[in-house]
């Protein structure tokens, strides 16, 4: 044990740091570390805030069509002393219409599709052509079989589709 010692201590000019770290300057640290983070944290969501309702209070509608801010983004609210305010002002100028009611004007026209398969009408009237209903149009097809091409246009027909297969035939060989 007298020869460690002896080792240790061989050279005076040579020696470790006999201080310790504290815990206790660690612990500081480390609460103030987190006060300083919570600190910043509190100022940079104020700024964001802060700057967030500036941009709100300085922004102008770029549309006519954007909702103000307590309107649904769904619906424009049309007022009723200016008419139809949105449409006038976008007809004038051409530009295409945006959809105000997504889900009625989806719903009016699946509507629209299911009355005209279920119902008689002109599709035009000057060239006599109507619609029937889909289940009358299926009983007709039944009754009467499918329309048959006249002769002249069967064949030119045949023609057209043997002439394929024929060269098909051809290419494998």
């Amino acid at each position: 044990m007298s020869d460690e010692l002896n080792h240790a201590q061989s050279n005076p000019d040579t020696s470790f740091e006999r201080e310790d770290l504290s815990t206790r300057g660690v612990f500081v640290f480390m609460i103030g570390l987190a006060i300083t983070g919570i600190v910043i944290y509190f100022i940079i969501r104020g700024m964001y805030g802060f700057l967030d309702n500036y941009e709100h209070a300085q922004m102008s509608t770029a549309s006519p069509l954007a909702p103000g801010a307590d309107a649904s983004s769904r619906y424009i609210v049309h007022d009723p002393a200016q008419g139809d305010y949105v449409t006038n002002k976008f007809k004038e100028n051409g530009a295409p219409m945006l959809e105000s009611d997504e889900r009625g004007q989806f719903k009016n026209f699946l509507l629209n599709q299911e009355d005209q398969l279920n119902s008689y009408g002109w599709v035009d009237q000057q060239d006599g052509v109507a619609h029937i209903p889909i289940e009358r149009a299926m009983d007709l097809i039944v009754e009467r079989g499918l329309p048959v091409l006249p002769a002249h246009q069967t064949e030119a027909n045949a023609v057209a589709v043997k002439a394929p297969t024929a060269n098909k035939a051809a290419a494998k060989k």
